[in-house]
């Protein structure tokens, strides 16, 4: 009896033994190899896989070059290019950049790939910068790993100018990032933009792979992909865009000048917010920035119309600012409250516009103070359109087609209570 449970505990000693050895993995036998090029030869500044490009990495070819394991620090302070060998797949743990105070550095080839497997620790560090200089990858750089964070904490950018693949995975992007082609060999994955300043232009080709572009902090622009879920929790997206579905629940979607977001449905939430801009001369349905696709408002509606300047407009100026839109949630036959802004307001950049001031809410249009000539701005949820009015006791709109249902509503509540006090 002893002796089989001797025996058994000596097998669970040699699997924890054995699971211990197993639990080093790839971080006990990782490596910092740090890029020191050779000054000269036709290896020089070359990354590869062949073993004589070890030469340009400290510890030379009796180390060999860097595995997945190992972290590639390259921390010269003057600007340098990393030339990517054509045709080669070459590994790599973390990339950890620094220095460059005089020029950007360039990791170029256009051929080649750098696979990057990351720290495996928590977050999954790939990329490192703390460099004041750009990074620029004229070679495509490939994710391997379920889960990583690029992580930029310096006053460059990390700019992408040849392929960012995604690889199937979620990726993280901290920090100043620019993409030149945003793409996933592999459906399914996601970019998360933390915080800084982030331009990500999708691949034409492998970008509908990325499912989710998730905003979470930081500012980005770009152009996103109709098969790509937009959604915004914290900081804010920026310009043109076109996406299969965007969700606002917490953040900002800034359509600026000439901008158009192209959507399926989109959809605002109560704590969301939409800035627009608004320019032009009011005499066409016209309009600087544009959401097109279904659309069920929500949240919180800043309009810049610093381009409109100190003019006043004469009645019936119109602009379209949601000429595309098809509404939903209840609209647009059944536009209710519930599916239309909880605030619309003008931009303190606007202060200039004789329209400026709190925009009061009747039924589903939002009025602005009266201006000088007793014009008033009015935007129709029902209509999505921005309109000059006159004042409301006296206004008149046959031929102009304009929905005016939150007006006539209150003018005819108005009239009955009159009628009522008389009768009494």
């Amino acid at each position: 009896m002893s002796s089989k449970f001797s025996l058994a505990r000596a097998v669970a000693v040699a699997l924890v033994a054995i699971g211990s050895v197993a639990s080093l993995g790839t971080d006990a036998f990782a490596a910092n190899r740090t890029w020191t090029p050779v000054g000269s030869g036709t290896t020089q500044g070359k990354w590869g896989t062949a073993l004589v490009y070890a030469s340009n990495w400290s510890g030379g070819t009796a180390t060999g070059n860097p595995t997945p394991n190992d972290t590639g620090v390259f921390n010269s302070a003057a600007g340098q290019t990393v030339s990517m060998v054509a045709n080669n797949s070459t590994p790599i743990g973390i990339l950890q950049l620094s220095g460059a105070t005089t020029g950007a550095r360039t990791f170029s080839g256009p051929t080649s790939t750098i696979v990057i497997s990351g720290t495996g620790a928590v977050p999954n560090v790939g990329i490192s910068s703390t460099a004041t200089r750009d990074q620029i990858f004229s070679t495509t750089v490939k994710v391997d790993a379920p889960r990583m964070t690029f992580q930029n904490t310096g006053a460059g950018i990390l700019d992408f100018r040849t392929t960012l693949d995604l690889n199937g995975n979620y990726l993280k992007g901290v920090g100043s990032i620019k993409t030149s082609n945003l793409a996933s060999t592999v459906a399914g994955a996601t970019y998360e933009a933390v915080s800084g300043t982030q331009a990500l232009s999708f691949d034409p080709t492998n970008g509908p792979n990325i499912g989710t572009l998730l905003v979470s902090g930081a500012t980005v622009s770009g152009d996103g992909t109709s098969s790509t879920n937009l959604t915004i929790t914290s900081g804010s997206y920026v310009g043109n865009g076109t996406f299969q579905n965007a969700l606002n629940t917490s953040g900002v979607i800034d359509l600026g000048g000439n901008t158009v977001l192209s959507t399926a449905n989109f959809v605002q939430s109560t704590g969301g917010n939409i800035a627009m801009d608004v320019v032009g001369d009011g005499t066409t349905t016209t309009t600087s920035s544009t959401v097109f696709g279904n659309f069920e408002l929500g949240g919180a509606m800043d309009l810049n119309a610093s381009g409109l300047g100190t003019t006043l407009y004469p009645i019936g100026a119109s602009w379209g600012l949601f000429a595309g839109t098809n509404y939903t949630g209840g609209s647009p036959s059944g536009l209710n409250d519930a599916s239309n802004f909880s605030l619309f307001a003008m931009t303190p950049a606007s202060s200039g516009s004789p329209y400026y001031g709190t925009f009061t809410k009747y039924g589903q249009e939002w009025t602005s103070p009266k201006a000088s000539d007793g014009t008033y701005l009015v935007f129709q949820a029902a209509s999505g359109n921005l309109v000059v009015v006159p004042e409301p006791s006296t206004m008149v709109f046959a031929g102009l087609g304009m929905a005016m249902s939150g007006w006539t509503m209150w003018k005819k509540r108005r009239l009955g209570k009159l009628l009522a006090a008389k009768a009494g």
